[in-house]
C-alpha cells in the first residue's frame, strides 16, 4: 500500500504552507488552521469536532449536493484525475516560499486606484 502523499516530508510542508495561508484569512476555517497552527487542534479534527459555522456547513452540504448531481461519467474523470492533481496541489504549496513579508501596500502609484481610499474612508 502506498502512503498518502499529504506523509511525505513534501505533504507535511504542504499542509504547513496550505494552514498557514489559510490563517491570514478571515472566519471559521482561518480559526481553525491558526488552532492547528498553535498546536491546540490537529487536521483531523475537523472531522471529529464542531469548527464550522452552519454557514460553511451549508455551502459544504451544496458542493456534495453537486457532485452526487453530476453524470457518472464527469464523475469517474474527477476521480481517475484526482491522484495527479492531488500531487501537483502539494508539490505547488510546498514551493511556496511564505516566509518573504507581504508586498508593501504604501505604493506611491494610485494610478489604478478608482477612488478606493476616498471610499473607505466613508466607513
Amino acid at each position: 500500500m502506498e502512503i498518502s502523499p499529504w506523509r511525505t516530508e513534501q505533504g507535511r510542508r504542504a499542509r504547513h504552507n496550505q494552514l498557514t495561508l489559510l490563517a491570514g484569512g478571515d472566519g471559521d476555517l482561518a480559526d481553525f488552521a491558526r488552532d492547528v497552527l498553535a498546536g491546540r487542534a490537529k487536521p483531523e479534527d475537523l472531522l471529529y469536532r464542531s469548527y464550522l459555522s452552519e454557514k460553511t456547513l451549508r455551502t459544504a452540504h451544496a458542493e456534495i449536493d453537486a457532485w452526487n448531481a453530476l453524470p457518472e461519467a464527469e464523475r469517474q474523470a474527477d476521480v481517475d484525475g484526482a491522484e495527479a492533481r492531488t500531487r501537483a496541489e502539494i508539490a505547488a504549496l510546498a514551493a511556496l516560499d511564505l516566509t518573504q513579508p507581504a508586498p508593501d501596500d504604501d505604493d506611491d502609484d494610485d494610478d489604478h486606484d478608482f477612488g478606493a481610499e476616498f471610499l473607505n474612508s466613508l466607513r
